[in-house]
């Protein structure tokens, strides 16, 4: 499956997150490259703090989580700086059953960035992972538009003239996501 891109306010993503997990005993690990191998690790997702509140002005910046089966044991890796300070690396890349989730939501301006769930994996595993959050994001009645799925809320954003961007804040407006004209004419 490919990657699912999606725009949700705190009030659209919250739901999604406890549908999805209700299939399986899931965990939540803080993504990315950290001076110290602890991590943030969340056994449920109403425990993760802020969801749907940007913590970049870049969508895919925003903090991000490895999501797999709670029984799954996650591979980092460690690498040193050119200034000799030693990193522990958390990837997608290297840990096969695992999906990435970046929940991005409200930026400080009020804009809404663009969230993910993607995995570079082919596994049953992660497959299946991408599947309970489609499955999700449709029980909640998310809406597709174009390659993106829209929350009740963001839906509602779209159709005030509230910005969407599809990658960042500092992007061009004439960048963002649009409402096509069928759901235009629809809302009159």
């Amino acid at each position: 499956m490919k990657r699912i891109l999606f725009f949700a306010t705190p009030a659209d993503i919250s739901p999604v997150l406890q549908h999805f997990e209700a299939n399986a005993p899931l965990k939540f690990v803080e993504m990315g490259t950290l001076t110290t191998p602890n991590r943030a690790i969340y056994l449920e997702s109403a425990l993760i703090p802020n969801p749907g509140i940007a913590t970049h002005e870049t969508g895919s910046l925003s903090r991000g989580y490895m999501v797999s089966y709670q029984g799954t044991k996650n591979h980092m890796d460690s690498s040193v700086t050119r200034k000799g300070e030693r990193r522990w690396n958390l990837f997608n890349s290297d840990n096969e059953e695992t999906v990435i989730l970046s929940l991005a939501g409200f930026w400080k301006t009020g804009t809404l960035l663009p969230g993910i769930m993607d995995t570079l994996h082919q596994t049953p595993a992660a497959q299946q992972l991408m599947k309970w959050f489609l499955a999700a994001l449709k029980q909640e009645g998310f809406t597709k538009i174009d390659l993106w799925w829209l929350g009740r809320e963001a839906l509602e954003m779209l159709k005030a003239g509230k910005r969407l961007t599809k990658t960042a804040e500092q992007s061009p407006p004439e960048f963002d996501l649009k409402l096509p004209a069928s759901i235009q004419q629809a809302s009159l």
